[in-house]
């Protein structure tokens, strides 16, 4: 019996194979280096023996040419100084002349003793290596002027590079060691190479096999290497997938089955070409409690009404005649179906496709219609009120639109906004303003005829459609204003919300239609103008739409668009109306806004309502405070300003003054300006009384310890109440010049003048009449101690030169401030 071979693995062999090579690459290396330093160490000893030979030869001529040998004794004992030379003679007519051992001197030097292969014959250097000692053997020619003739002599060496030499091998040494060390680096690089490029992909190949051969099909193995590996990896997939196509291929028919089962949540039947159900699949309990039972042999249709029963056959032969599925949908009692018939067609012979039967797949969609019924109610109907919605309403008044336009008949729609509903969703919370409106939506339905229109199109705003009201729009407009009242009275009928009464008014806008209208958006917009001219009106009316309405919004719209323009161009002007006492000095001035539109100068009146509605009044205020305590400012630092000067008075609207950042901004502005406080004077209205009076207080209170002073403008036209009199840091009553008017001639006494006067002075406070026009007035007021005075008497608003103008003419010379 043959045992198999146990095979090495390729990574242990490559390891084996480096190593080899690294141990007999080093040894070669080492050996060829110590050669090549052995070598050069030679050389490098001999040049230096015979230089120093040379050197010392010449030396010791010209030393014993003066017969000087005491010198040249010297010179031949320095050398024994040197580490290397071990022994060094001079050798005379066969004595020792000289020597490095002072022993030696005068004896006889026998030839025998050199190193073999050198005599005392020739006349070149004689070289010699035994190891570390080199021996040199050097003629030397001795002429003095007491012999005739020239003496011959033999220079002696012995070196021993012993030291040199062992550091030579340390070198050679520490060589080889870098050299095995670099080697070794090589080798794991080269082994890192091999392993990454090589060994890995090749596990990864092998363990993949494995997984083929342990049933993986279909999986594949992908890896960033080599281009020949990527090749070869790339087969493997290629035989993966193919291995896995092929056993798909295999399992398919039977794996058919229990594919239709998981495919179809419900159930299917196989029917024969008679229309019998031959089989079933899918689900075995289904919410149709028909298809539970076993209708095997059946025909297919027999579970189903006559009438559906009529219909699927016809599905079923034309999916037989055309060879392709037919989808159907029915009902059946309380269930949606799905009804898809398909043939099983039978194409072995593509010429002659037969059909063998037909799959119907049955499918319950109820929960699929009930949601799609929803999203079409949420999309045309409000969910609140269950009311068509503002998409709905416009589509239907569409279609009575272009009804009304071929039957030449005129409808009317009204939109009905409830007044002050905001107000009980603030104070009560929206699930009871919610429960109103779910109220209103059922009056207005029940007061409507069924074919009318009622719809719900967001908030507070609900719209009725009335069509074919009357042969001409005048008959159509009486009938709908009659309409409009009914329902009006139908909306103020009390409210038994909870535990809460409410009595609800409305505003009524009506638009006739056709007329001029484009479409439901333009008689809806109409009818909105028209409903909004109600409640500027004064709420809890009725109004009829008309072109001027039209014209009276657009010109609105204008006018906030150039009042936005205006406060981003900056393009307002001040203006200043003097203050004067009864002294005929001027106290004060007020700043007042002015504002040319295209122009055309705009009442301020009407400009700042316009900001106050569009809350434009922020920015516009923020500029009129800055630009006068910038104004202020130059005229006091030019000395324009006369001493009886003491404030300017700028207004601020409640929106400003409740803002959160309206203290900020007045710090900022007399910091940016470096004007003093006690010169700024806040004028404000009754009005601003009607918010939080803790906070209006709190606000007060910090801006007047700056040293800001307060007047209360137009006092006595509104919110009149004497307690915050008392609480509030106001400085100064400013009474409104329509109390002004009241006094006549001087005679006839005006009682609320008088007790205005009478209540700032028990108050301690100053008053300041404005709209002072004649004489008579003044002097009514001053009788009763009003010494301040502000209106056409004096003077009118004037620009900025025209004032400082009043100012120079009224002070008479030029006088230096003292403030």
């Amino acid at each position: 019996m043959n045992t198999p071979r146990k095979r090495s693995s390729l990574r242990r062999v490559l390891h084996t194979w480096s190593a080899l090579a690294l141990g007999i690459t080093a040894i070669l290396v080492g050996y060829f280096l110590f050669e090549a330093l052995t070598s050069q160490f030679s050389n490098t000893w001999r040049s230096k023996l015979e230089a120093e030979m040379t050197s010392l030869r010449l030396t010791l001529q010209h030393q014993l040419a003066e017969s000087d040998w005491s010198l040249a004794d010297q010179s031949l004992s320095r050398m024994a100084t040197r580490h290397h030379v071990e022994h060094m003679e001079l050798i005379v007519d066969g004595y020792i002349r000289l020597s490095t051992k002072r022993s030696e001197l005068g004896k006889e030097f026998f030839p025998e003793l050199l190193p073999a292969g050198m005599t005392l014959q020739g006349a070149e250097l004689q070289l010699q290596q035994d190891g570390v000692d080199f021996y040199a053997v050097l003629p030397i020619v001795i002429r003095t002027e007491r012999l005739r003739e020239n003496q011959r002599g033999w220079l002696i060496a012995h070196y021993n590079a012993r030291f040199q030499y062992e550091e030579l091998l340390h070198n050679a040494i520490h060589k080889v060691f870098i050299l095995i060390g670099m080697l070794a680096l090589y080798s794991l690089g080269l082994q890192h190479i091999v392993r990454k490029q090589v060994l890995n992909p090749l596990a990864r190949l092998v363990e993949f096999t494995r997984s083929l051969r342990d049933g993986q099909l279909g999986s594949t193995i992908h890896s960033s290497t080599s281009t020949e590996f990527s090749h070869l990896e790339g087969a493997f997939n290629s035989l993966s997938r193919h291995l896995k196509h092929s056993v798909d291929q295999i399992h398919d028919q039977h794996m058919r089955d229990q594919a239709f089962t998981r495919a179809f949540p419900d159930m299917a039947f196989l029917i024969d070409n008679d229309g019998y159900i031959q089989g079933r699949y899918g689900a075995d309990n289904s919410p149709i409690p028909e298809l539970n039972q076993n209708l095997s042999g059946e025909y297919f249709s027999v579970w189903v009404s006559p009438e559906e029963a009529d219909a699927l056959e016809e599905c079923r032969l034309k999916a037989i005649t055309l060879h392709d599925t037919v989808i159907s949908e029915f009902r059946h009692q309380d269930f949606y179906v799905e009804s898809r018939l398909t043939p099983l067609l039978d194409e072995s012979d593509s010429n002659n496709i037969r059909t063998t039967g037909v799959l119907w797949l049955i499918r319950d969609i109820s929960e699929v219609k009930r949601k799609q019924q929803l999203i079409e109610f949420q999309a045309n109907f409000d969910s609140l009120t269950s009311l068509a919605n503002r998409r709905f309403a416009l589509l239907h008044i569409d279609k009575k639109m272009a009804h009304a336009r071929r039957a030449k008949k005129y409808g009317a729609v009204l939109f009905i906004d409830l007044d002050h509903f905001k107000n009980i969703n603030d104070s009560l919370g929206h699930p009871v303003g919610d429960k109103i409106l779910i109220e209103v939506g059922e009056r207005l339905s029940k007061a409507v005829r069924d074919e009318d229109l009622t719809a719900r199109l967001g908030g507070d705003e609900f719209l009725v459609l009335f069509d074919d009201m009357a042969d001409t729009p005048e008959t159509a407009a009486a009938l709908a204003h009659d309409s409009a009242e009914r329902l009006m009275n139908t909306i103020r009928r009390s409210y038994a919300i909870d535990i809460h009464t409410f009595h609800i008014s409305a505003s009524i806008g009506i638009a006739i239609f056709p007329a001029d209208q484009l479409d439901a958006s333009d008689l809806i917009r109409q009818a909105d103008t028209a409903m909004y001219h109600a409640k500027s009106l004064g709420r809890n009316g009725i109004s009829l739409y008309t072109d001027n309405m039209q014209q009276e919004t657009q010109d609105k719209l204008n006018l906030f668009n150039d009042l936005y323009q205006a406060i981003q161009d900056k393009a307002f002007t001040l203006a200043f109306q003097p203050q004067m006492n009864d002294h005929g000095q001027i106290t004060g001035a007020e700043a007042l806004c002015r504002w040319t539109n295209h122009g055309v100068t705009v009442r301020p009146d009407i400009f700042i309502a316009a900001a106050e509605e569009t809350r434009l009044i922020l920015p516009l205020g923020s500029w009129i405070l800055q630009e006068s305590c910038r104004r202020l400012k130059h005229w006091r630092d030019l000395g324009l300003l006369p001493p009886s000067f003491r404030r300017l008075a700028v207004n601020i609207s409640p929106a400003q003054f409740m803002d959160a950042t309206f203290e900020q901004q007045v710090m900022d502005i007399l910091n940016e300006t470096g004007l003093s406080a006690h010169l700024l004077e806040l004028e404000i209205t009754e009005s601003i009384f009607l918010g939080d009076k803790a906070i209006i207080r709190e606000k007060m209170d910090r801006l007047a310890k700056l040293g800001i002073a307060f007047a209360l403008d137009d006092f006595g036209t509104g919110y009149s109440s004497l307690s915050y009199l008392q609480k509030l840091p106001l400085h100064k009553l400013k009474i409104d010049r329509s109390f002004i008017m009241d006094i006549g001639d001087g005679q006839r006494p005006a009682q609320i003048v008088d007790s205005i006067i009478q209540l700032g002075q028990n108050l301690h406070m100053s008053i300041i009449a404005e709209g002072v026009e004649s004489e008579p007035q003044r002097d009514y007021l001053q009788k009763r101690s009003c010494l301040e005075y502000q209106g056409y008497l004096y003077s009118p608003p004037l620009t900025e030169a025209e004032f400082l103008e009043y100012i120079r003419h009224n002070s008479g010379e030029h006088q230096t401030q003292d403030f």
